[in-house]
């Protein structure tokens, strides 16, 4: 009889902790992508976005600039890409000559993105309350209204 039990009560824990793992899972699969509260926090404690945030800005100015690299033609692709690929796969950084060209690239893209980040910030909320507060904007707005980018 005792046998019996200990078997049960065995099955009975795997069982109660598999489910919790299920529900785990489950949970962290079904969790939001965005949750502007700890953006927030991020941005106020530590004075920039979270990594997923700024992986979030930096999908959106390619997806911005994916249309304009597209019209450029050719200039834009080296000149022999299965080279460029080995380079990049073998040392983990472009070749000189394709850095050389991404340089120049960037720098030619720079001026557009210094006018693009000088937007009105995200959250008008926070920077009113911060203004309410303390009777001053908050870093980042000081900085965009000074005309520095991060």
């Amino acid at each position: 009889m005792k046998a019996g039990k200990q078997i049960m009560k065995l099955s009975i824990r795997s069982v109660l902790f598999a489910g919790i793992l299920a529900i785990g899972a489950n949970t962290l699969l079904a969790a939001q992508t965005t949750n502007s509260w700890a953006e927030q926090w991020y941005r106020v404690k530590y004075g920039r976005p979270s990594p997923t945030g700024e992986a979030r800005i930096q999908s959106a100015r390619q997806a911005s600039a994916a249309p304009e690299e597209a019209t450029s033609g050719k200039a834009a692709r080296p000149a022999n890409a299965s080279f460029e690929r080995w380079f990049h796969a073998k040392f983990g950084r472009p070749s000189r000559v394709q850095g050389v060209r991404l340089k120049s690239e960037q720098a030619k893209a720079a001026p557009r993105e210094a006018v693009t980040s000088n937007a009105a910030p995200v959250n008008n909320w926070y920077e009113g309350w911060r203004r309410a507060n303390f009777a001053r904007p908050s870093s980042l707005e000081g900085a965009r209204m000074r005309g520095h980018t991060r």
